[in-house]
Order: structure tokens, then C-alpha cells, then sequence
């Protein structure tokens, strides 16, 4: 048995950092504490924060009835690996609960819940006149696309994911689009590599790919200023965030933000 077992921490010690089905098998599946395993970024909080105001007395949730039969909420949420949960109305924090050892100090990342932080660094950006408009077609700005045609895509088209590139938003393979994102090393020759499936415009499907191409929109259009700089300058510190956090990145040297996934942040302020 160790003649076998030997060979194979050497190969996965070699292979973790050269490739990404390496790291796929090795951090594979993502989780909460990936934030830990890429390069970031630091988004730096202001120096006054925003403080929710806390009810004296807070909301209730009710049970869950499933299948007929009542299931208490906070046990359903434990059930289902949750690690914080937070009620916020009117600025007023009616329900905080943290499971698993979790705190409010706790770092989570946000998971796709970065594309809808992208969107609207889109729109800053629109509004800035540092992107025309949605119309424009992405090879205004990643012309190295133009010999694939994707002359026919715009930034509306990403940012409805309508794009009708083939984008398999699969996880559990180790060679696809999905991994070859999460997991390398180098996004825009991944982008460089994506195809069409079908028309631009001819059908909504979620996708990952899309959010990362107006990503390299974005970091284009801003020049020298990186997207997370951009994050902290518009939304971060105007909206008092009370911790630091970060981007991830996909290298350390000339990284390009993970805009489909990835940003780090505290779990009770970052709502």
C-alpha cells in the first residue's frame, strides 16, 4: 500500500499548483472557505461604518410547514449547513442568528452573489461614460474576439445572459468551463477560448461565462484602475461598510477578478 501511496502525494503536490483539474480534485467541491485557497484583492472599509440599529424585541420567523407538519426555522436552517441568517427591515436588524461557529466577524464569500455587484459597477461605470452604453458590442472592448464573431454579442446580452455562448455551469466536471473559471489560472485566455452555441439574443441561460467576459469589459474600460479598487471607490466606503474584504483573484501577478463569484466579506454587514 505505501508503494502506491507515495507516488501520489508526490504527483498531487506537482500537479496541485500546476494546473486547474489539479486543484479541482484537491479543493473540489467549492465551499465557504474558499476565499482561503485564491489570491484577493483587499476592498478596505471606511473608517465610520454604517451600524444597523437592533430591535429591542425582533421578529419571529414562524415555522416552516413541510410535508404537512410544522419544522421550526432555525432548525431547518441548521439542517441545511446555513451559517448566518439576518432579517433587516428599515434599517433595523429584526433577526440575527449565526450557526457552526460563525460570527458576525465571520468571513463568507459571496458566491454569485458578485454578478449582481458587477451589474451595478456596470451601470457606475455607464453612468460615468467610461462604457458608451449596452448596445455597444463587447469587441469594442476585447477586440481579440472579433475572429470568433463575437462582434454579434453586447454588454446587454451578458449582462441578460442571452449571450449564446456555450458555458456548461457545471461543477463536477474537472476539463469544463466551470472549473477551467473557478479553478485556473489565467481568465482571459479562458475567455479567449469560449465559442457560440447559438444566437445572440435567442435564449436565456444562466451563465457563469457571461458575468466573467463583462468582468474583462470592466477592467478594460476602467484602464488602470483595478475592479476592486473601483468596488471599494463607488459602494464600498459611500456605503460605510464596517469590515474590510476582499476579491478574488485568478494569479497573484496581474490578477483578474473573479467577477462571476468571489467576493470575501463579513457575513452580518455585507447585505
Amino acid at each position: 500500500m505505501k508503494r502506491f501511496f507515495i507516488p501520489i502525494i508526490i504527483f498531487t503536490i506537482i500537479l496541485l499548483p500546476a494546473c486547474k483539474v489539479g486543484r479541482f480534485f484537491v479543493y473540489n467541491y467549492a465551499d465557504i472557505k474558499d476565499y482561503k485557497k485564491f489570491q484577493n484583492r483587499t476592498l478596505e472599509a471606511p473608517d465610520q461604518s454604517f451600524q444597523f440599529a437592533v430591535a429591542k424585541k425582533g421578529r419571529a420567523i414562524r415555522n416552516l410547514n413541510i410535508n404537512g407538519k410544522d419544522y421550526p426555522f432555525d432548525q431547518y436552517a441548521e439542517d441545511n449547513k446555513t451559517v448566518a441568517f439576518l432579517v433587516i427591515q428599515n434599517d433595523t436588524i429584526q433577526y440575527e442568528k449565526y450557526w457552526k461557529n460563525y460570527t458576525k466577524s465571520s468571513i463568507v464569500p459571496s458566491f454569485s452573489m458578485a454578478k449582481s455587484i458587477l451589474s451595478i459597477l456596470i451601470g457606475i461605470a455607464i453612468d460615468e461614460g467610461k462604457i458608451k452604453s449596452v448596445k455597444e458590442p463587447i469587441t469594442n472592448y476585447i477586440p481579440e474576439l472579433k475572429s470568433q464573431g463575437f462582434e454579434k454579442v453586447n454588454i446587454e446580452h451578458l449582462l441578460q445572459m442571452t449571450s449564446g455562448i456555450e458555458f456548461k455551469e457545471s461543477y463536477s466536471n474537472p476539463f469544463g468551463e466551470a472549473a477551467t473559471f473557478y479553478y485556473g489560472r489565467n481568465l482571459r485566455k479562458a475567455i479567449s477560448k469560449l465559442e457560440f452555441e447559438v444566437e445572440a439574443g435567442e435564449r436565456h441561460y444562466y451563465s457563469s461565462g457571461d458575468s466573467q467576459i463583462l468582468g474583462l469589459i470592466l477592467e478594460r474600460a476602467l484602464g488602470e484602475q483595478t475592479l476592486t479598487n473601483y468596488l471599494q471607490e463607488k459602494i464600498w466606503q459611500p456605503l460605510g461598510m464596517e469590515y474590510d474584504a476582499s476579491w478574488s483573484i485568478d494569479r497573484k501577478k496581474n490578477g483578474l477578478e473573479k467577477t462571476f463569484c468571489c467576493v470575501n466579506a463579513r457575513g452580518s454587514r455585507f447585505c
